[in-house]
């Protein structure tokens, strides 16, 4: 990680290996067209990795290792932003059933839909396929939008019927 130096010792910028353990070269203000702007860039750039360094020890090292107990042992579960719940095998089977019982009722509307009437068809189209408002549907149909919305209710209670009486 690099380190950063003092704001009064700003005046040249060092460059080391990748370990930090030796100097491979020193960039002064004024020779081979170096600016003091280009020292000041280096260190706005080397004070960024600094700090994300920091960030990234204090992450690591606070937040993590408090989530494990006094026997290593992980305790996961209980942070929501490091508990895994994909591979909890009974949630992936719930959320199959889950699959199945909408891809059920997908089934069963789609039946249902069937049986409306053209009016009561052309009404839903517009409201959830073109996603038109029930001003919008109205101002079409030259209508109030409560005449629309008591439609829309009656055909809910249709579909809610229709879908029922499959099961």
């Amino acid at each position: 990680m690099t380190k950063s130096t003092k704001q009064a010792k700003r005046t040249e910028n060092l460059i080391f290996t990748i370990s930090g353990s030796k100097k491979i070269a020193t960039i002064l203000p004024g020779k081979n067209g170096v600016t003091q702007i280009d020292i000041e860039i280096l260190h706005s750039e080397d004070d960024q990795e600094v700090d994300e360094g920091r960030r990234y020890d204090y992450r690591i090292a606070c937040n993590l290792e408090s989530y494990v107990d006094e026997n290593g042992d992980s305790k996961a579960e209980h942070n929501k932003l490091l508990a895994d719940w994909d591979a909890d095998p009974f949630n992936e089977i719930l959320e199959m059933e889950n699959c199945e019982e909408k891809q059920k009722l997908i089934e069963q509307l789609h039946k249902a839909m069937g049986q409306l009437t053209d009016k009561q068809f052309r009404t839903i189209q517009k409201k959830f396929y073109e996603q038109k408002t029930n001003v919008e549907i109205a101002a079409e149909e030259d209508v109030t939008e409560a005449a629309i919305r008591n439609r829309l209710n009656k055909i809910y209670r249709r579909l809610e019927k229709l879908i029922s009486k499959g099961s």
